[in-house]
């Protein structure tokens, strides 16, 4: 999971207040808190908008908000902005950089699945969901080693037709480090926002 968690010091304020101001207070820093952390989590999306290629819905759901409460037994609110435990696992990669090999998650125990030359692709650039299923149910598509010792490919072959390579299994998929900042855009995001959101909440004039 990659996460960034901002804290604000209640205490440290509310030394400068009298009471009843600070009854007040640690509301408002917690509302306050939860606008900006959501301002965060925007920053992170629209940061994977320009990142990546056309990022899946899936991807940009995959950025969460854990949101800060008043902490009964004392102790200072934070909010966390973190990436869900699915979508960091192939995220990683894309944003450190790195290879996905077989075995690793959304690979098959051979390797990572591509589109092959003639696969139809989704909006995203990927195959379909389920395209593979779907294609094995015709009868001239199958499974077959095009090289020994490789990895096999999903092929169609109609008679009098040249080959149509449709998926390939690879033995290894490797990715150059992007330029989504995650730490950066979630901090950003959310100390830009908090500023306001703090003035309105505690309705500062």
């Amino acid at each position: 999971m990659l996460k960034i968690a901002l804290e604000i010091d209640v205490a440290g304020f509310e030394r400068q207040v009298d009471d009843h101001m600070a009854k007040a207070f640690a509301p408002a820093v917690v509302e306050a808190l939860n606008r900006a952390g959501e301002a965060g989590a925007d920053a992170v999306r629209q940061g994977m908008m320009t990142s990546f290629d056309r990022p899946t819905q899936f991807t940009l759901e995959g950025v969460g908000v854990m949101k800060a409460s008043i902490r009964t037994g004392g102790g200072d609110p934070s909010v966390l902005i973190y990436l869900k435990d699915r979508t960091a696992s192939y995220l990683y990669l894309q944003v450190f950089g790195g290879t996905r090999h077989a075995g690793d998650p959304f690979t098959t125990k051979r390797g990572p699945i591509v589109p092959g030359p003639k696969a139809p692709r989704d909006n995203f650039g990927n195959l379909p969901r389920g395209y593979t299923a779907k294609a094995m149910q015709e009868p001239d598509v199958s499974w077959v080693t095009l090289k020994p010792g490789e990895p096999p490919a999903l092929v169609r072959k109609r008679p009098g037709q040249p080959l149509e390579v449709l998926a390939l299994i690879v033995n290894e998929v490797s990715f150059q480090p992007q330029t989504l900042d995650f730490d950066g855009l979630a901090t950003g995001g959310a100390l830009d926002a908090f500023g306001p959101t703090f003035e309105q909440a505690f309705d500062i004039t």
